[in-house]
């Protein structure tokens, strides 16, 4: 079912707003993994190079220039490249998913507000897992309140519930950052161990490499065990830039519904003060545009039809 509504959410994609963003964020998520995986990559690298010298200055015996030894132990690294693509797509995939998540809420509030123009018992519903609390829990008051002025043909006067009439600024979603806050972290440990593990082979295989060829073992084996603190030190850098960069992308990620969510939730508390004529007009939030018009719409409609002035007229 879901993966069904990715894919048909893919057939248009570039060719609407929306589509791009769910695009956008599947880039961002896998690009994030992919520029870390390379720049772990050249560190290790740097690490082969500090090798080849302590192998040249012990008399590796089937080394005779750079290229030789480096196609020696880079076979290893051209091994992991087609799990490094697919790891990488996957992460594009579930990128997009998260991004489509983001997008769900709204996408339900446009199609109900398109639906409900025909059929007024068409129901709002919101999956909990992509909701926002505040958007999510006003607007389903807010279209209980529009369908009861449309069944009494007249836009009913009402009072804003408590909790809502004292917001004035975009609030801290702990429901949002909660959902997608594990996603994210599952995202960076699976990219992590990823980057870890292919990294470590290569490493071991250099290893392996040095053991099997050089003819002071105890010496290879004493150097080696010195050095591991250098792989520590990469595993752990790995972890903090991954760390680091995912946390900064969900942060962005935020910013990128925190503030259309209060200006749909704002309209709609407008609107049932009486301000009949308040529409959403969103600045910067592109991917939300299709479904703010479908609420514009819908409003216009509720206006045309059911004003208190028409009735007295």
């Amino acid at each position: 079912m879901v993966l069904t509504k990715i894919v048909h959410e893919f057939r248009g994609v570039f060719k609407t707003e929306n589509s791009r963003f769910v695009a956008s964020v599947g880039l961002k998520v896998s690009g994030i993994s992919l520029i870390i995986t390379f720049a772990i990559y050249w560190f290790l690298f740097q690490v082969l190079r500090l090798n080849y010298a302590f192998f040249r200055a012990h008399g590796f015996p089937e080394v005779r220039d750079d290229s030789s030894f480096f196609d020696l132990v880079i076979v290893e690294t051209l091994d992991t490249l087609p799990g490094l693509f697919v790891f990488h797509i996957c992460l594009f995939f579930i990128g997009s998913y998260v991004g489509w998540l983001m997008l769900r809420p709204f996408k339900t509030m446009g199609d109900y507000c398109e639906n409900v123009l025909e059929n007024l018992n068409y129901a709002y519903k919101v999956e909990e897992f992509s909701s926002y609390t505040l958007f999510t829990r006003f607007s389903e008051f807010f279209f209980e309140y529009l369908r009861e002025s449309r069944r009494k043909k007249e836009i009913l006067s009402n009072s804003i519930p408590p909790q809502y009439s004292k917001i004035h600024k975009p609030v801290i979603d702990y429901i949002f950052l909660l959902h997608f806050g594990l996603l994210l972290i599952i995202v960076s440990i699976v990219s992590a161990i990823f980057i870890i593990e292919n990294t470590g082979t290569v490493y071991a295989s250099m290893v392996e490499l040095a053991t099997k060829t050089l003819k002071d073992q105890a010496s290879v084996s004493k150097y080696f065990t010195e050095q591991m603190f250098i792989m520590d030190s990469i595993f752990k850098l790995t972890i903090v830039l991954l760390t680091f960069f995912y946390t900064l992308l969900g942060l962005h990620l935020y910013s990128k519904i925190s503030g259309a969510s209060f200006a749909i939730f704002s309209t709609m508390r407008t609107y049932m003060k009486g301000n009949y004529s308040s529409r959403v007009h969103l600045v910067g939030y592109t991917h939300m545009r299709e479904y703010t018009r479908k609420l514009n719409k819908y409003l216009d409609y509720v206006q045309k039809n059911f004003s208190n002035e028409q009735s007295k007229n």
